[in-house]
């Protein structure tokens, strides 16, 4: 009857939080944006800006709305504005018929074209008419890459919706985001990257080897801000904003300030300085994610343990123990991206409040699903015997488990406790899909601000093998010490 009423108690704690979270809405307006399309939305320093951003702060200044924006994946981005996570997302979006279906679209506030980047010296860069070019792709049947889910995808594979035939004999590689595909061309590993012209312009400056094919634009499209379909009163607003800023003097000077040269605005002042600490500030909540995450496992992964341990024949009993092999079941057989994503824009998908938070119960649910079993293992490497010899004394079953069993099985289950911790390191790198700011997020921020990727990869790489290395030269000292005590 205990854990019964400390598992509804634990519940009702978590159900508590996350309603807390969500009330006490003010007059603010959250923000979906993908900071990794200069010059429309990036980090300077560590800060986002770019034109989208500008402009969405001056509909905030002119409505005296807070404007809070939250970086994330183009994708999530648009998941974000209709699971309600988001109000609208603002990331160089183009409105087509399969978007409308789940989002709603604003007027259009900016043209653009797509281009095509190519190697620079290719048999591509002096081809001066579209057609020639197409024709020259699908018979050397060229690799062309793009960002994922944008107009470039849709002209290179073909979609009726957006009525594109796609380019034949050609294959379709995506990527997070425009400059890592421009960075795989200059790699050679690409033979062309259509991407909208301004970005590409900034892209085909900052990264050598690279060209854009000149006088050939692919197609134009129209960029909108993306907003939930119910949002009615929120789209009115934002049309009636676009309708007056497009003719004002203030649009034209934000035009002038991002497109009047291929330089792209950026505040160098303590550059190195700002990006050590947006480092510290992911490694920080990497490591929070990490310890709240473990701390939760264990004690699921305890609860799950005492679950399936009852010996109890009472209804109550068999109930747990099916949840609890059902929770095992699920959260071992599905990839913790997929939890992630699950339980941030399905389950709790009306919470409004840190992503991190999320983050933190979706890697502690998966982590309570692994350190389950592993308790399970401790507690079968203990002695038969001794629960026996408790048993004989008289002593309840959650006694003997509580004071004998519990006590030397997680002794014995500290490597691979150890294990668990630094996997949870590594696995929390996927959080900045839902938004989350971590050491991943952090670093490709930087990468995406110096264009140079192969560097700053390898740097992250390093930084996460050594705090690898770190931890488990602790944990080997912490079980040498163990064994030691063990001999005494």
């Amino acid at each position: 009857m205990k854990i019964k009423k400390i598992l509804l108690a634990f519940l009702l704690l978590i159900f508590i939080t996350f309603s807390l979270s969500s009330c006490g809405k003010s007059k603010k307006l959250t923000v979906a944006t993908n900071a990794e399309f200069a010059p429309f939305e990036y980090y300077d320093g560590n800060t986002i800006t770019g034109f989208d951003i500008e402009m969405i702060y001056e509909y905030g200044k002119a409505n005296n709305i807070e404007i809070d924006v939250v970086n994330m994946d183009f994708d999530a981005a648009l998941i974000s504005v209709s699971t309600l996570k988001a109000d609208l997302a603002i990331a160089g979006i183009t409105a087509n018929e399969t978007r409308k279906k789940t989002m709603a679209f604003t007027k259009s506030y900016y043209s653009a074209d797509q281009v095509v980047i190519v190697k620079s010296g290719s048999i591509y860069e002096t081809l001066t008419n579209q057609e020639k070019l197409l024709q020259e792709l699908s018979k050397n049947k060229a690799t062309i890459g793009c960002q994922r889910g944008t107009t470039g995808q849709y002209y290179i594979e073909g979609d009726a919706e957006w009525e594109f035939d796609g380019i034949k004999d050609t294959t379709c590689k995506m990527f997070d985001n425009g400059p890592l595909a421009v960075q795989a061309l200059a790699d050679g590993k690409l033979d062309a990257v259509i991407i909208d012209s301004a970005p590409a312009k900034l892209y085909s400056k900052s990264i050598s080897g690279v060209s854009i094919v000149n006088d050939v634009v692919l197609t134009s499209e129209e960029y909108a801000i993306a907003l939930n379909l119910d949002n009615t009163e929120l789209l009115e607003s934002l049309n009636e904003f676009i309708d007056d800023f497009i003719n004002s003097s203030s649009y034209d000077s934000l035009i002038n300030k991002y497109f009047g040269s291929d330089e792209l605005i950026q505040n160098t002042d303590n550059k190195n300085l700002n990006n050590v600490l947006s480092v510290l500030k992911g490694l920080g909540n990497t490591f929070l994610i990490t310890f709240v995450a473990f701390i939760l496992g264990i004690v699921f992964g305890i609860l799950v343990s005492f679950a399936n341990g009852l010996q109890s024949k009472s209804w109550y009993a068999y109930f747990l123990k099916g949840i609890s092999k059902a929770y095992v079941a699920i959260f071992r057989g599905t990839p913790i991206m997929v939890q992630l994503l699950i339980i941030y824009y399905v389950i709790f998908r009306f919470f409004t409040g840190d992503a991190i938070w999320i983050a933190m119960l979706a890697f502690g649910l998966n982590s309570g699903a692994y350190v389950s079993e592993i308790i399970r293992g401790g507690i079968n490497s203990v002695s038969n015997g001794q629960m026996e010899a408790g048993r004989s004394l008289g002593l309840p079953y959650k006694v003997v488990m509580k004071k004998v069993i519990l006590p030397q099985a997680i002794k014995n289950c500290l490597p691979s406790l150890g294990n668990e911790f630094i996997s949870l390191i590594k696995e929390t790198s996927v959080v900045g899909f839902i938004g989350a700011f971590d050491l991943t997020l952090a670093f490709r921020k930087i990468a995406n601000q110096t264009y140079n990727y192969t560097a700053t990869y390898l740097i992250m790489g390093v930084v996460y093998f050594a705090i690898v290395i770190i931890i488990t030269l602790v944990l080997s000292k912490l079980e040498r010490g163990l064994a030691h005590d063990r001999t005494k």
